[in-house]
């Protein structure tokens, strides 16, 4: 016995170390497809988190590029002011730099915080020290008396304003060449925004080039007059080259109003103003505009520009933005899933293991011992003849199943079953009415057919109760013949019978009633002791739909009274 118990034993220990190495490796399975899922999806979203980042940068350094440019309009008009208005206009260049100041040092900020602390040290280093000197060459310019200013003095501070704001764009060049976007899906947003910061300032320059000679009432220098030409077809270059590169699905109709704008007010009404200056230059006329005049006429037909420069840099982080929280969500997203998939898996073969594997190993030793198979038989057998021996044990064990099952029908049968005529008991009818009642709606299409036999109580004082049970068999047989095989044929006293039909109308009721009473009506009863023979009749109450068990059997027998009381052998609703 020993011997068998240890077999066994040793047969479900490679079962089960066969399922421990399924397990492993469905583990490594899902484990190897979710990593590189998982570690992508993390690249994805750092990536898009730097992309974020360097637009961010990207739009302080532009921020502060464009102000840097700006400045030189209210810089220009100092220079170009009368002593009556030179003192307001200086306040109000000196109001602007603290602006352009807090810029540089947001920017700075922003660069340190976000990473870029080299380019924040060059901005504070360079930047500020070369904006301070310009800044120097045009104030000692203003304060220098009219008498002995020169154009060529005017022109030269001019250029040292263009200096600075060529160092705030190689910052910007720098940021673009060390980021790491320039290859993603917004590279295009980054090239348009440098040129957009280009066409600013070229568009600034178209005037800036003429102003010292406009100014001074003086001719053109070829040398300005090329610079002023150079950057008016850089400026139109510029604008053509940004629809070009612009992403088609960022094209939406505020970008093509603002667009249109930059050349209806622009290209279309600026440029014209420089185009004049410099035929009336070439024909030694009296310029139309004074220096001062010139700067508040072009402003203006510079905010299309910027507007259209801060309507893509908007789009592009808000498009940097989306992408970010995209990327975001797809990363845990994708994390969650595949942790989930394989704790579900852990799960799944813990659970298969404990709930159904051990069980299962242990239902087949069982099923081995029951089916009368010896451990040391299925050993020596092949896995074939083993599981062969395995469906011969669970068949046997199907067999014993089945028997069980009838005997317990046949039992449950009895119990529900009158001894004398083989129709169904009260104890029948009890389970029969709970089935009946937990669908109330039924009630109202079932029928209750009540049977007494008359007399019957003067039959058994005059015959026997032989003779009695024979009657009562009699009616049972009648009632069989009578009714469906799916109706219920009860026994619910000494001499009442009870049929319950379901889904019947009434007069299908009544004929059915009918015939039940008329098939016992000419039945005959033999008495063998005296060689004759005696006939009975039934009455019949029939009712149909209550809201209630006791309710419609009590309309049943409410009409098998008034049976009764009309004189017997008669069916009644």
């Amino acid at each position: 016995m020993g011997r068998k118990l240890k077999s066994s034993k040793l047969r479900s220990e490679q079962i089960s170390r066969r399922l421990f190495f399924c397990m492993i490796a469905i583990i490594f399975s899902i484990s190897y497809l979710s990593i590189p899922l998982i570690i992508n999806s993390y690249q994805e979203y750092i990536k898009s988190d730097q992309t974020l980042t360097e637009i961010t940068c990207l739009r302080a350094l532009v921020k502060t590029a464009n102000k840097i440019s700006r400045e030189r309009a209210p810089s220009n008009k100092v220079m170009s002011s009368q002593p009556d208005v030179l003192l307001k206009n200086q306040k109000e260049l000196a109001a602007y730099r603290k602006v352009v100041d807090m810029q540089i040092d947001d920017t700075i900020e922003a660069l340190k915080q976000k990473g870029f602390k080299l380019i924040a040290y060059e901005l504070e280093t360079d930047l500020k020290v070369k904006l301070a000197t310009a800044r120097a060459i045009v104030d000692t310019y203003a304060n220098t008396p009219h008498a002995e200013r020169t154009s060529a003095q005017y022109d030269h501070a001019i250029l040292s304003m263009f200096g600075v704001w060529d160092e705030s764009r190689e910052f910007l060049t720098w940021l673009l060449v060390r980021s790491n976007s320039k290859n993603s899906k917004m590279s295009n947003y980054f090239t348009s925004i440098l040129i957009l910061t280009d066409m600013r300032d070229q568009a600034g320059r178209v005037a800036s080039n003429v102003m010292a000679s406009v100014s001074f009432g003086e001719k053109i220098p070829d040398e300005n007059r090329a610079r002023s030409l150079q950057t008016q077809h850089q400026a139109i270059y510029l604008w053509e080259l940004i629809d070009t590169i612009q992403p088609e699905d960022s094209k939406t109709p505020e970008y093509v109003s603002l667009y249109r704008r930059v050349r209806t007010e622009f290209l279309d009404k600026g440029l014209p103003i420089i185009a004049r200056l410099l035929d009336e230059s070439k024909n030694n006329q009296t310029y139309f505009l004074s220096g001062t005049e010139l700067t508040e006429r072009m402003v203006g037909k510079f905010t299309p520009v910027m507007d259209l420069q801060n309507y893509i840099l908007n789009y592009s982080i808000s498009v940097a933005e989306e992408q970010n929280k995209l990327a975001k969500r797809q990363f845990i997203f994708t994390l969650c899933i595949s942790s989930l998939s394989l704790l579900i898996a852990i799960f799944t073969m813990i659970y298969a293991k404990r709930k159904v594997f051990s069980p299962l190993i242990h239902a087949r030793d069982m099923i081995l011992h029951l089916s009368g198979t010896s451990d040391e038989q299925a050993e020596n057998s092949k896995n074939k003849e083993e599981f062969f021996s395995l469906f011969e044990a669970i068949d046997k064990l199907k067999g014993m199943l089945k028997q069980r099952d009838t005997m317990e029908l046949q039992l449950k049968q009895i119990a529900n079953s009158d001894v004398l005529t083989g129709v169904a008991n009260r104890l029948a009818l009890d389970e029969y009415i709970q089935l009946l009642e937990s669908k109330p709606e039924s009630l109202s299409q079932t029928c209750v057919i009540a049977i007494d036999i008359d007399n019957f109580k003067f039959v058994n004082d005059q015959y026997g109760h032989i003779v009695g049970d024979q009657v009562i068999t009699m009616i049972a047989d009648q009632l069989r013949l009578n009714v469906r095989a799916s109706d219920l044929i009860v026994r619910y006293g000494g001499d009442e019978f009870l049929v319950v039909i379901e889904n019947i109308q009434m007069e299908a009721a009544k004929v059915v009633a009918e015939g039940i009473r008329s098939g016992i009506l000419r039945q005959k009863i033999v008495l063998s002791n005296v060689s004759d023979s005696i006939q009975v009749s039934v009455s019949i109450g029939v009712a149909i739909g209550a809201n209630s068990w006791l309710e419609l059997l009590e309309k049943a027998d409410q009409s098998l009274l008034k049976a009764k009381a009309k004189g017997k052998n008669i069916v009644e609703t």
